[in-house]
């Protein structure tokens, strides 16, 4: 069995998972009451010196296939599980090793890149295959495809596991890549380097305009192999240029298991920062796709240092309420506080999603807008009730009866906790009505 791991490394690609203990013995207990398996092992004989013999018996009238006798030769690792390795191994302690049969579908000689494909077939639909693995394949999957937004994967895919094991990385062995676990997660660098810039983004073989801004990929290069390659280096070289800098200038942060750099969390916002500050000097004219990483990483320093300057002068309650954020937003919201710190200090950095935020956050903002809010609905709710009362008299509130209902019961509802509270204020029924009673009187009454 060919497990995913980097003690496989030679025999790439692999795909199988771990054994797992627990499984095993579940699974033994399933067979030994009595269970069974409908379906098939599946496995890969990969004899390359001493051969499968069949010895046919008959061919089937109005087909292909014939019955007859597979000769296997004993030799070790003739055959690789694709799929069943754990109902295999199952039987190991079973009670019924000896006397129970397994049905098997067999393959003679399928190259690896056809068993990855078989077994990601088999499994995406089944026990899911867990993400880190999936990510990991999809170098192997995609590196030659016809696609460039599937190549795009490999090559992202190959990013992230050089950064995890070259032993110059900062990162190295700190990656779980495959099954092999580690303090980050595989899936924050893939969607880092999606929203990154550093490479461009592909929908079929079109690439998005603006992702094309600051990448380091050369879409004009036709040999997709050697750019991908050249691209990969580029990425990976000017990546560690940047992990080394915040390692070597400022270990507090760096050897600090999940906090701001060493977190999954941290890695998404830190590559993202990376890539939209290698966006900003692309688009100053600074650098360009043939500028080095020695270079790149000299022209981004201040900002990185203004970075980690912000991270050492948060106090302690803004640590806890950053490291506590929870939810899918928050990795964006780490990625907002980056680049924060930076324009701060340097107000030439301002990118337009920082300024949106800047906007949409900010109190004064959120004030002024609940404020606009308050003065449409006091509006609304002005021209309506004047538009009813002239339409039915001094039979309008019968007109609205079902709604004035709702009111009141918000009404009570809302003096009573009043009361409760120690509020002296009491609220009228004509004060509770909603956006859905306004469009309901508009549509029922006014049109």
């Amino acid at each position: 069995v060919l497990h995913r791991t980097r003690a496989n490394e030679s025999e790439f690609p692999t795909y199988q998972r771990l054994l797992v203990p627990s499984r095993l013995k579940g699974i033994t207990k399933f067979i030994d009451d009595g269970g069974y398996f409908p379906n098939s092992i599946i496995v890969n004989f990969n004899a390359k010196k001493n051969k499968l013999k069949f010895e046919a018996n008959s061919k089937i009238s109005d087909s292909n296939a014939c019955s007859g006798t597979l000769i296997i030769p004993n030799m070790y690792g003739i055959a690789y599980i694709i799929d069943g390795q754990h109902r295999l191994y199952g039987y190991a302690n079973s009670k019924y090793l000896e006397n129970n049969t397994i049905p098997v579908v067999a393959f003679d000689g399928l190259d690896t890149i056809e068993q990855l494909e078989i077994f990601m077939d088999i499994n995406q639909n089944q026990k899911a295959v867990s993400p880190s693995l999936r990510l990991d394949l999809e170098e192997d999957l995609y590196w030659d495809s016809d696609r460039s937004d599937s190549r795009l994967k490999a090559l992202r895919s190959s990013i992230i596991k050089q950064l995890a094991n070259l032993e110059s990385s900062p990162l190295y062995n700190k990656i779980s890549v495959g099954e092999d676990k580690s303090v980050l997660a595989f899936k924050p660098f893939t969607s880092a380097l999606l929203d990154s810039n550093l490479l461009p983004i592909a929908k079929g073989n079109k690439y998005t305009p603006d992702s094309l801004i600051g990448s380091l990929y050369d879409i004009s290069n036709q040999d997709h192999n050697k750019e991908m390659s050249i691209a990969r280096k580029r990425i990976v070289d000017f990546l560690i240029l940047c992990y080394d800098l915040v390692e070597q200038k400022y270990p507090e942060i760096f050897n600090k298991e999940k906090y701001f750099i060493l977190s999954n969390r941290g890695t998404y916002a830190f590559i993202a920062l990376v890539g939209s500050l290698n966006k900003f000097i692309t688009e100053k004219g600074y650098a360009d796709i043939n500028t080095t990483s020695s270079e790149r990483i000299n022209l981004i320093e201040k900002y990185l240092n203004s970075l980690m300057i912000g991270i050492i002068n948060l106090t302690d309650e803004e640590t806890s309420t950053q490291l506590s954020l929870l939810g899918a937003g928050a990795d964006i919201k780490w990625l907002r506080l980056f680049q924060s710190f930076i324009n701060a200090k340097h107000k030439e950095y301002a990118p337009e999603e920082l300024i949106d935020w800047y906007e949409r956050q900010t109190e004064e903002y959120q004030k002024r807008g609940r404020g606009y809010v308050n003065e449409i609905e006091r509006n609304m709710k002005s021209v309506i009730l004047n538009n009813i009362q002239i339409l039915f008299g001094k039979n309008w509130e019968l007109e609205i009866n079902s709604i004035k209902t709702k009111c009141q019961e918000r009404a009570n509802n809302e003096n009573e906790k009043n009361y409760k509270d120690g509020i002296d204020k009491r609220v009228e029924w004509t004060e509770m009505f909603t956006i859905v009673d306004y469009k309901t009187i508009i549509e029922k009454e006014l049109s």
